[in-house]
């Protein structure tokens, strides 16, 4: 389907927001491509967990101490 980019581009910023918002919200998690170094990064990672799960912090923690900091 084609589009025009300058039309789009002349929407206001909360209506190219919201298209924003659509577009990525159409795309499925299993659509986005993931690197090899991505792939690495995240073994590591899980590594790291394996050797010291004690080190992480939980999803709550985690964003508890980001709403502390930020104020989110």
């Amino acid at each position: 389907m084609p589009y025009n980019k300058e039309e789009l581009l002349k929407l206001s910023v909360e209506e190219r927001i919201k298209l924003a918002e659509e577009l990525w919200e159409s795309v499925d998690d299993e659509q986005l491509p993931v690197t090899d170094v991505e792939i690495s990064i995240a073994e590591e990672r899980y590594e790291a967990y394996l050797k010291n799960p004690k080190d992480g912090m939980s999803w709550d923690e985690f964003r508890k101490k980001i709403n502390d900091k930020y104020g989110f």
